[in-house]
């Protein structure tokens, strides 16, 4: 009989419909590069899936979809996070994979693949396709400005990491700041306007363009990115498309699947 392989992408979540239908190109996307997978997907936030349900969406926990794959008889998964950093949800699956491994008739083998920014490799590449990805646009801005979420957790390091990475790179500059820990908007302004940068392109640095990005980057609340940059004296342009809407960096993703999949076999 043939062993049952599955992937379980688990995500933050969203609960704007348009942000979701950028999962699913996600899933597709893993369905062809793993036809021998089912791929299923998790949220990792309560509140997200809390909210779903209420509409009549039931998206399951990572725990819960890794005990229905065992109760569906899988002898391998994946899980694969979409997170971009290694933070609390993050570390979150992995505790969550080691308590399941424990659990009788459940999955046999349970691996977990890295987050988009993890190793010298991934900050090189990340750069790299979002140094591009301005390069190419028609009418260039004088600087690429990306919204992070941030965290509490100590990989909110990871930010500023990246920010190194784009200050080696030649052409159009780019610049990462953070909703919710440093560095702050306020914290790279300064700095956009020390460098004589007046016309912005701001894009979310987020798996998805869900709430975050229609309402705090791109809302026309005084509060939002857009209008404090305004306020500020910039032009500001902003971009629907988030990180998995670029198909280089979902092969990253594809990739880091693959390579927890061969691990230790």
């Amino acid at each position: 009989m043939k062993e049952k392989k599955g992937i379980l992408l688990t995500a933050f979540g969203t609960t704007i419909d348009e942000a979701a239908q950028t999962y699913k190109v996600l899933e597709a996307r893993f369905r062809s590069a793993f036809p021998e997978f089912e791929i299923r997907i998790a949220y990792t936030s309560s509140i997200v899936r809390k909210r779903l349900k209420a509409r009549g969406i039931d998206i399951p926990s990572p725990a819960r979809a890794l005990a229905q794959f065992g109760e569906d008889g899988f002898s391998e998964v994946c899980l694969q996070s979409l997170h971009v950093i290694g933070g609390n949800e993050y570390n979150d699956i992995v505790s969550t994979v080691i308590a399941m491994q424990s659990i009788p008739k459940g999955v046999e083998r349970i691996v977990v693949g890295e987050p988009l920014l993890w190793n010298h490799e991934d900050y090189t590449r990340v750069a790299n396709i979002l140094h591009d990805y301005v390069s190419h646009i028609e009418e260039k801005p004088d600087s690429l400005l990306l919204m992070g979420h941030g965290t509490s957790h100590p990989a909110n390091i990871s930010y500023a990491a990246l920010q190194e990475y784009f200050r080696r790179l030649n052409g159009t500059p780019v610049y990462v700041a953070t909703l919710e820990a440093f560095p702050y908007l306020e914290d790279v302004t300064e700095e956009l306007r020390d460098n004589g940068i007046k016309d912005l392109l701001v894009m979310p640095l987020l798996t998805v363009s869900g709430g975050h990005a229609i309402t705090d980057l791109a809302g026309t609340q005084k509060e939002s990115w857009k209008s404090r940059l305004q306020a500020e004296g910039f032009t500001v342009r902003t971009v629907k498309q988030a990180l998995g809407d670029l198909p280089e960096i979902v092969d990253i993703w594809i990739e880091k699947a693959a390579q927890a999949i061969k691990k230790d076999c």
